[in-house]
């Protein structure tokens, strides 16, 4: 919105019954209407384009320039500018910034074109006052068009009403509201107006209406729920509000909670659920009135997990409490699983044995000898060697992978290892049984 300038007071020519016209009356006739409309188009709207008068580049064959089409425009003094048809401006290579304007000149509207922009609006002449079109240049032929000069007319007004009434939109401080910038009020039926939505200076929205969102909803920033949600009907006893809660910590926290009431008699436990789901697919998460919570698919869990009961088996393959002789059971279980880990870990289906050891020169040579029981076959046998010289390890690497031994089979790793003194070697072998269990075997000793 453009602030209004006051212009010098309209005088209006006075008539009498049987008076003799004379040309400066009618003059003054023409002046005073002249006065008029001009204050109006100074007072309602800045000079600039009112519709039309845009720029393109020429589609006329041969000619390097632009197409202006017609339109009008109001100058500063209040002339109508008229464009009727359209017009085609010639332009030379090799001109830039050439500003494209209309103006009123000896009674008409003139196309003028200028290597020199006009000057600032406060400072042009009522009497040659030009509305700028645009700017274009021309390089090797090929004419650029730049709008962002195009003076574009704008409206003066703090409030804009519809025709019929019923609504209207006010800009800038209106009523006492000098931090709003914006709003938008409907008729209220007793003759004013209701606010719907309303803008302040510092980026401040509000809607006072109900509204409703048929995408989704993007915050950038917070958002602040000014009461509390109230659960609908069919929702009841659910209920979705804020609340400040103090921890065992005596630390403060808001949250968001999602609360279920109490079960009463004569209260439906099912209307105590909560479920979530998609579509028609099966249930994502249920939680009964009991507060058990069923997961139907797999649950990731990104962070620690801290586990306060524990599931059990009970008698005859249902889900016992959590006691302390069931926990002892799952307990019991887990050991079992790792003993038969170790059972498989420790097998005799793989040996390992360092045969040939010497040592000479500061270098420990040997052979490790890898060999399978004639019940199974070892097969993808990686040999580890961790070689630990006065406390510190000096090499830790894999000396044979991908060996396979038959049922009774055998295969020798040779080994020379520069030491520098006494050294302990310890070697790791593991492979797959023909039941795709591991198989290890293990060896250790100074040389």
């Amino acid at each position: 919105m453009t602030p209004a300038t006051p212009g010098p007071p309209v005088r209006w020519p006075a008539y009498r019954e049987g008076q003799l016209l004379e040309v400066a009356e009618l003059q003054a006739e023409q002046q005073a209407r002249t006065g008029a409309l001009t204050r109006h188009e100074g007072s309602v709207h800045t000079p600039g384009v009112a519709f039309g008068l845009q720029l393109t580049v020429s589609a006329v064959p041969g000619i390097t320039g632009v197409d202006i089409q017609p339109g009008l425009a109001v100058d500063g003094a209040g002339h109508y500018l008229v464009l009727s048809r359209p017009l085609t401006a010639s332009l030379a290579d090799g001109e830039s910034s050439v500003t494209i304007s209309i103006v009123w000149r000896a009674g008409t509207s003139q196309i003028e074109l200028s290597d020199v922009p006009p000057p600032a609006p406060a400072d042009r002449a009522s009497d040659a006052w030009p509305v700028v079109l645009g700017q274009a240049d021309v390089s090797s032929g090929t004419v650029t068009v730049d709008h962002a000069a195009r003076e574009e007319l704008e409206l003066r007004a703090t409030a804009i009403t519809a025709p019929a009434g019923g609504s209207r939109v006010i800009l800038g401080g209106h009523g006492g509201r000098r931090a709003q910038v914006f709003g938008v009020q409907l008729a209220d039926g007793r003759g004013g107006f209701g606010d719907v939505t309303t803008v302040d200076g510092d980026g401040t929205g509000r809607t006072t209406v109900p509204a409703s969102v048929a995408d989704a909803v993007q915050v950038s920033g917070s958002a602040t729920l000014a009461a509390a949600i109230p659960a609908p009907s069919a929702a009841s006893p659910w209920s979705l509000y804020r609340a400040t809660v103090t921890r065992p910590d005596k630390t403060v926290a808001e949250q968001l909670r999602l609360e279920v009431g109490e079960v009463k008699t004569g209260v439906d436990p099912h209307a105590l659920e909560l479920l979530i789901a998609q579509g028609a697919g099966p249930d994502l998460l249920h939680v009964d009135a009991g507060g058990t919570v069923t997961i139907s698919g797999g649950l990731t869990v990104v962070g620690v997990t801290t586990v306060s009961g524990w599931a059990t088996t009970g008698p005859g393959g249902g889900t016992g409490a959590t006691t302390l002789s069931g926990l002892a059971a799952s307990e019991a279980n887990v050991l079992a699983a790792a003993q038969a880990l170790l059972n498989n870990l420790t097998n005799t289906d793989l040996k390992a044995s360092a045969q040939g050891v010497s040592s000479a020169g500061g270098t420990v040579s040997y052979t490790l000898h890898l060999a399978s029981s004639a019940a199974t076959a070892v097969t993808d046998i990686a040999a580890y060697e961790t070689v630990v010289v006065g406390g510190s390890v000096v090499s830790r690497q894999f000396v044979a992978q991908g060996v396979n031994l038959s049922p009774a089979g055998t295969a020798d790793i040779h080994r020379a290892i520069p030491v520098g003194g006494t050294a302990n070697i310890a070697v790791l072998a593991i492979g797959a049984g023909q039941d795709g269990q591991p198989r290890a075997a293990t060896l250790s000793f100074s040389a």
